[in-house]
């Protein structure tokens, strides 16, 4: 077990490698680091705003940075950054928010749950080059993004998300995320890096899709709260000038459900149906999760 020491924010960004020319610089690569992150994470979004940052949280930051020289000026920082190696600083960084329990610990005891989406960027389509598209992971607990990753143009986000997740620290964490990324290999990670996944099956894994709807509807379609092998619950709620009812029927027996065996990890599945009273319109989704 690591001590609190050990999880400490220097430690993990310490292991960052310093891109400066040695023998020319006057400020500790670390003291920089860390006082940017501070200055960020307070709602900094400017070199000079970093420096000023310093210069007012001097006293706090001196009891845990060495700050031989003082704080850096605001082109120090710029420089730093423009020197700095992006993925190795988000590895570093998103490990700490991943075991931390200053993170972990933010909405009291429980699982984090994590959506994975992926946007393109805007603005950042030209006619030589494509839009660039990221993949984000968003934790609910912290209320920020834990990592992000480039999709490779060549390449699309079914690739680039078990590589999101292979650097993320996932235990006590549950993966959602949404139909396309419904993927064995992305499932496998999940379990691998010690989370859970809790995942929509659609028409792109068409057969898992049909034994699970299959046996579904064969048994909840008509006396849902007595259906035998299903645990079942509904809610309903008013709003917005209509009346919702939500029912979801969870089966942790899949012996009829062949496909399951092929998905790791893999405990139950569940049918979630959405009845709308005024706008008469029934939805259902199928789900599968650890």
């Amino acid at each position: 077990m690591q001590t609190l020491q050990q999880n400490t924010l220097v430690t993990y960004i310490d292991t960052v490698p310093d891109p400066r020319c040695e023998g020319m610089c006057i400020h500790n690569f670390i003291d920089i680091l860390i006082i940017a992150i501070c200055a960020v994470l307070c709602g900094v979004e400017t070199w000079e705003g970093m420096t000023k940052f310093g210069r007012k949280k001097k006293g706090w930051l001196s009891t845990f940075l060495e700050l031989p020289n003082g704080i850096p000026s605001h082109d120090t920082f710029y420089r730093t950054f423009c020197l700095l190696d992006p993925t190795a600083f988000q590895e570093c960084f998103t490990r700490w928010i991943s075991i931390s329990d200053t993170f972990r610990n933010f909405s009291g005891d429980g699982l984090d749950v994590i959506p994975i989406d992926g946007k393109c960027l805007r603005g950042s389509r030209s006619k030589s080059k494509k839009a660039i598209h990221m993949v984000s992971a968003w934790s609910t607990r912290a209320g920020m993004v834990l990592c992000q990753r480039k999709v490779d143009e060549k390449s699309n986000e079914i690739t680039a998300v078990p590589e999101l997740l292979r650097s993320m620290y996932l235990k006590g964490c549950v993966i959602t995320a949404d139909a396309l990324n419904c993927q064995r290999e992305i499932v496998k990670v999940c379990i691998e890096q010690g989370g859970d996944y809790l995942l929509p099956v659609k028409g792109n894994q068409e057969n898992l899709h049909k034994q699970i709807e299959k046996v579904a509807e064969q048994q909840c379609e008509w006396h849902p709260e007595q259906t035998l092998g299903f645990n079942y619950s509904e809610t309903q709620e008013k709003g917005h000038g209509r009346t919702e009812r939500r029912m979801v029927w969870v089966m942790e027996d899949l012996s009829e459900i062949t496909e399951a065996k092929k998905w790791e990890g893999l405990q139950q599945v569940a049918m979630i149906q959405r009845d709308r009273k005024l706008i008469i319109k029934s939805l259902r989704r199928y789900i599968i999760t650890s």
